[in-house]
């Protein structure tokens, strides 16, 4: 395989299983879902075929990862297999015994999905009262363990006005990374589709990033399923006549780069 082609990040959809039922679902997720196409030992072999050919960040996520019975089993075997082990989960069911477990079985960094700044907003977006206090929750106890996490948020018309809001929260809850997504409408998405945010409003959310990314000198951010900023950053950086560079992700421990978890 050529190199170029080479994944250096694999996300994995463990099980389509979740605690919440958020309007954008890519792929629907709910309590009733399937625990996950693949046995344990399907899951194994799977990390098995991985690794013959690279050797990538690998993010499991869902649904709702820690739904999964064997999830730190499989997380222990590609930490085993020499693979940077990543999680994305909601953050709501993060509490001690489960930050043991990432660390035992030598997750690396957990994304988490803060889609609002209050609980109106945030339990809205996720149509589950209580979501937001457990991922406020849940964040807290990921960095009193010492486990580093990216916050991942998602916006539509609905929440497109607490965006500078949640980006504050993000800091504050001391999050390594903030990654802003436009929906792209998959899945329940397809049920929103009126609520996507204008390219009017597109364009002045992505000149707002920018504006943010270039003093922000701790959270590394990066807008996602949005093409159009790596036009428009060297763009406005040369209409100012600065030099603009653009961080990456590292792991505490060790190498790597990259856009590592999502949700």
């Amino acid at each position: 395989m050529a190199k170029e082609f080479i994944p250096k990040w694999i996300a994995w959809e463990t099980t389509q299983r979740c605690n919440l039922h958020c309007v954008h679902c890519r792929c629907s997720s709910d309590l009733e879902a399937s625990e996950g196409d693949f046995t344990t030992a399907e899951g194994k072999q799977l990390i098995d075929d991985i690794v013959e050919f690279c050797s990538p960040v690998l993010v499991l996520s869902g649904g709702e990862p820690l739904l999964r019975k064997d999830i730190f089993e499989l997380a222990a075997y590609g930490t085993k297999k020499g693979l940077r082990m990543c999680m994305a989960t909601n953050g709501t069911l993060v509490d001690d015994a489960v930050c043991e477990k990432m660390k035992a079985s030598g997750i690396r960094i957990v994304s988490l999905s803060l889609d609002g700044s209050t609980a109106e907003i945030h339990d809205n977006f996720r149509d589950c009262k209580g979501s937001f206090e457990g991922i406020i929750r849940g964040a807290r106890t990921l960095k009193k363990h010492g486990i580093e996490f990216i916050i991942n948020s998602s916006f539509t018309k609905r929440n497109q006005a607490d965006i500078p809001n949640v980006f504050r929260l993000a800091k504050e809850l001391g999050a390594t990374a903030w990654y802003m997504f436009m929906i792209v409408p998959t899945g329940r998405g397809e049920e929103i589709t009126s609520e996507l945010i204008s390219k009017e409003d597109y364009e002045e959310i992505l000149k707002w990033h920018y504006e943010q990314e270039k003093g922000e000198k701790d959270l590394l951010m990066r807008p996602t399923c949005a093409p159009h900023y790596y036009r428009l950053v060297p763009q406005l950086a040369k209409e100012e006549g600065i030099p603009f560079e653009r961080r990456s992700l590292k792991f505490s421990t060790g190498g790597g780069k990259g856009c590592i978890a999502a949700q």
